[in-house]
């Protein structure tokens, strides 16, 4: 059997080392139309912040690595066009010199991985010098030297790669201005109180924050402009760290696609053809608690559908069971994390909800306190939550992520044998947050 795989970021990736293992005999190429692969979506901010010190560390994966040690066939600087029928049209194979010239190559199964990119209407970002999409690995080389360079940044978007660049380029000694359409920042995850004391530190550090503010137009005249519904700013930089979305424009003569842009797929992520799916990005899936389906741009949800893809290739038919989104990181000082509903979504959520609300030590012998959102259903069934704190929660968002999966309640929460040494851990009973308990 043959298959192909489009795009080298963490779903086509995996979607590879795991057919390798379960289609041993199979002939598995992968298609980048970038030269590189593997590169990780918040490198370059880690990069600026010298918390990675080398250029090479901003891709996991190499294809030299992939070719050698799962014997997968890899094509960087290639560019697919369309499919027709059981082939994939393609621009150009430079990295390969005995297929200069082939435009077309034939599959058995095809894996549409192409992921997503910041993006803004009527604008093309290769035709600029000063507005850049901070995802784009080709352009890496030059956005670092026009941020060195840089006096004034905006950063369009307070998600989380917003967040990261703001992070990097105040580190850095610019003026940097952060533009959000919402009220809140990380708002696809947190509920507003949950990001009021990140939003006080970024401003304390000098972040200038402009929530509520719709970025309007774009332009270039010597400077950057951006202009709002409240003001018109120049700047020397502009970065996009807005939403990403994917670009399926290549397939909507041969595939169907969603009102969204996404590519449509039954629950065995199977397009609309027969032998073709489509994974990570590029997609729509179930957001679990309430069954919607929505676009997910996390790292997780790529490697879940690549898990879940890939069994059912190899002659396992396996429905992908949707996501609970978790995410955490840590921006300023603060470590947050969430997983599951949220307060702002639970007008969604077919029944009703309690909310419990508690702060608490992050160990026995600590001062320091994490601050807790847990959503429930009316059985005590977890079904969200949040976290703050200004010292590591990660090892509770993994054990909550677990809880909410499993649809535990508090006191099941509680029931659980856990690692504990008092530097680490707190001794404290899950089911005294009912006593706060505010039904919603």
């Amino acid at each position: 059997m043959k298959i192909v795989i489009v795009g080298g970021s963490f779903a086509g990736i995996h979607t590879a080392m795991l057919l390798r293992r379960y289609c041993s005999d199979s002939e598995i190429i992968l298609i980048e139309k970038q030269n590189e692969i593997g590169y990780i979506p918040s490198g370059f901010s880690l990069f600026l912040q010298h918390k990675i010190t080398d250029k090479e560390q901003l891709c996991w994966m190499t294809k030299e690595e992939l070719a050698k040690e799962y014997h997968i066939e890899v094509y960087t600087g290639v560019t697919v066009t369309g499919i027709k029928g059981k082939k994939i049209m393609l621009a150009s194979t430079k990295d390969h010199e005995d297929n200069e010239n082939r435009e077309t190559m034939q599959f058995d199964r095809l894996v549409i991985a192409t992921g997503s990119s910041q993006s803004f209407p009527e604008l093309s970002l290769s035709e600029l010098d000063q507005i850049y999409s901070v995802k784009a690995s080709s352009e890496m080389a030059n956005l670092q030297q026009k941020i060195e360079t840089a006096k004034k940044i905006a950063i369009i978007g307070a998600g989380q790669v917003g967040l990261d660049i703001a992070e990097a380029v105040i580190t850095a000694g610019k003026e940097v201005h952060l533009y959000e359409s919402r009220r809140s920042l990380l708002f696809r995850y947190f509920d507003a109180e949950m990001t009021e004391d990140l939003a006080k530190e970024m401003e304390k550090r000098g972040v200038h924050l402009f929530l509520k503010e719709q970025v309007q137009v774009l332009t270039e005249q010597n400077e950057a402009f951006l202009e709002t519904e409240k003001r018109k700013e120049a700047y020397d930089l502009i970065l996009l760290a807005n939403h990403t979305r994917p670009d399926n424009r290549i397939w909507k003569e041969q595939l169907r696609l969603n009102d969204d842009g996404t590519i449509w797929v039954d629950d065995y992520l199977q397009t609309s053809q027969e032998d073709v799916y489509a994974i990570g990005d590029a997609i729509q899936v179930t957001f679990r608690p309430t069954l919607e389906k929505m676009f997910v741009s996390l790292v997780n949800n790529a490697i879940r559908t690549a898990q879940a893809v890939s069994k059912t290739i190899s002659g396992f038919p396996t429905k992908d069971v949707g996501t609970y989104r978790p995410v955490g990181n840590q921006w300023f000082g603060y470590y947050l994390g969430s997983v599951g509903l949220t307060e702002g979504e639970s007008i969604f959520y077919p029944g009703k909800i309690e909310i419990h609300e508690i702060e608490c030590p992050v160990s026995a012998v600590s001062r320091k306190t994490v601050k807790l959102k847990l959503l429930c259903d009316t059985h005590q069934h977890l079904i969200g939550a949040q976290l703050q704190s200004k010292s590591s929660i990660f090892h509770l968002l993994d054990l909550l992520t677990i809880a909410v999966e499993h649809q535990w309640t508090l006191a099941q929460l509680e029931e659980q044998e856990l690692f504990f040494q008092p530097e680490y851990r707190v001794p404290k009973l899950w089911t005294k947050v009912a006593d706060s308990a505010n039904e919603n």
